[in-house]
């Protein structure tokens, strides 16, 4: 009996953390960083990652422009389109249980591949993609974990 019982609580604990990986997502993030003044009702950054942004990129505030989770157990490409002449592809790679999950991305500006790579989702670690300058500032893609 005495082993039976953390056996169990062992065993349901594997199987909430193997469901918890199941429905794994991206959170795409696209900020408008600048110096300038704030209009009232801007969507910043969160406080953290404001912090974040701040300490990389050295700019005042970071507008949210758009936002977009991207479901990781989706094996097609899936696209982020702030606007029709810069967006983002995200395609999960396929994967098995035990491996380590990878989405290629690729970082479009009128038609043309700016920028490109891999990103390994991790809990608390996000990515940032530097993107085009536009008027007094620039366009910052983040990726992170959800």
């Amino acid at each position: 009996m005495r082993i039976i019982f953390p056996a169990l609580i062992l065993a349901f604990g594997l199987l909430a953390t193997t469901s918890a990986f199941a429905g794994d997502k991206v959170l795409v993030g696209l900020y408008l960083a600048g110096n300038g003044p704030v209009r009232p009702g801007t969507v910043l950054a969160s406080e953290k990652m404001e912090y974040r942004l701040r300490a990389v990129f050295g700019f005042k505030h970071y507008k949210l422009i758009k936002a977009q989770e991207i479901a990781l157990d989706d094996p097609w490409e899936q696209w982020v389109m702030p606007r029709r002449d810069f967006f983002i592809r995200m395609e999960p790679l396929p994967w098995r249980t035990g491996d380590t999950r990878l989405v290629d991305y690729a970082i479009y500006k009128d038609g043309f591949i700016i920028a490109k790579g891999r990103y390994e989702p991790q809990p608390d670690t996000p990515l940032f993609i530097n993107g085009p300058d536009f008027n007094q500032g620039r366009f910052i893609f983040v990726l992170e974990a959800h």
